[in-house]
């Protein structure tokens, strides 16, 4: 199904763009949605004064993502993890969110889907994340993970639990409990028989 684009659609096209799209994907997202129409001299005319409008808020969205890129120069992202003792392994790992929590803290406002990062960071040491602040506009994320010990993050390390424990077998404390064993003992050996 041939359409005519209104916005902008990832790995579709700008608009004003002609597409050929599945008649599913036309009728049950794209049209429903206003993001196209189907092609028309109208719709063209409308669309073609859409574009220029849309030309001028895109020059001013890169403009803001190339200021905010510079801003993100040179800014280092820091975390402390608990690490095992054998190893450089986290307990646990440094994701999207962490990142993006700590760049909000630090008064940048990006969006997680904007955030690329291979997988969550399980090792301390050093790493990277791309920020994609616009389609023409990334910037590479230094991010250092620091390993730390267990009571320095708040948490008590476990206490010493012994490995071996001693098989004590409890004696009977009266007369009275020996006679309860002695005649658990014989009704078991009655009914083996």
């Amino acid at each position: 199904m041939r359409l005519l684009l209104k916005q902008p659609v990832d790995a579709l096209g700008e608009p004003g763009d002609e597409v050929n799209v599945r008649p599913g994907y036309a009728r049950n997202y794209l049209l429903p949605r206003r993001i196209a129409v189907p092609i028309t001299d109208e719709n063209r005319r409308e669309v073609a004064e859409a574009r220029k409008v849309w030309a001028v808020e895109r020059i001013k969205e890169r403009d803001a993502a190339e200021a905010l890129a510079r801003s993100l120069e040179g800014h280092t992202l820091r975390f402390e993890r608990r690490v095992k003792t054998d190893s450089d392994e986290l307990y646990g790992s440094v994701s999207v969110q962490d990142i993006a929590r700590q760049l909000a803290e630090g008064g940048f406002e990006i969006a997680r889907n904007r955030i690329i990062l291979g997988g969550p960071i399980k090792v301390a040491g050093q790493a990277s994340a791309v920020v994609r602040l616009h389609s023409e506009i990334e910037v590479d994320l230094p991010i250092e993970v620091s390993p730390v010990a267990a009571g320095s993050l708040g948490v008590e390390p476990l206490p010493d639990i012994p490995t071996e424990v001693s098989a004590k077998r409890a004696e009977p404390e009266s007369d009275d409990d020996e006679a309860v064993s002695a005649a658990s003992s014989e009704e078991t050996d009655d009914s083996e028989d």
